[in-house]
């Protein structure tokens, strides 16, 4: 009987499960300082974060056609960014004691942009769909 990878995953999962509690106990317990249960907490995050990398680009080989609407979305999405981050200023502004200038202002602007219209896009579709089923 073969191994499936969903059943590999589970004992994966299971395995950095029960070592995350075993850790918490021993740091509850006093017997290993927070750093160690800090870069324990750094390696989940990594592990997680390349997982949540990797497999969709994994999903997306094997069946390439349904990836499309993935890839487009992506696609425009990076275009309303890189249009935002031309219309975007550099042009410094304050923010507590600290001055935000250069490159960090240009990027967050573009950042605000692009989110404006990523919101007006969702609220235009929003609309767009219930008229277009009120119609139907």
């Amino acid at each position: 009987m073969p191994v499936t990878n969903s059943k590999i995953y589970s004992i994966i999962l299971y395995v950095l499960m029960g070592v995350s509690a075993v850790l918490y106990l021993l740091f509850a317990a006093e017997v290993i300082s927070h750093a160690l249960l800090i870069n324990w907490c750094y390696l989940l995050f990594i592990i997680a974060g390349s997982a949540s990398l990797i497999f969709p680009i994994i999903s997306m080989t094997k069946d390439f056609k349904k990836a499309m609407s993935s890839l487009i979305g992506i696609v425009a999405l990076a275009v309303i960014f890189i249009v935002g981050y031309i219309l975007s200023t550099d042009e410094a502004y304050k923010i507590g004691e600290s001055i935000v200038e250069g490159t960090a202002s240009k990027s967050s602007e573009a950042g605000l942009i692009t989110f404006y219209v990523m919101i007006f896009l969702a609220i235009g579709s929003i609309i767009f769909a219930e008229i277009s089923k009120a119609f139907k």
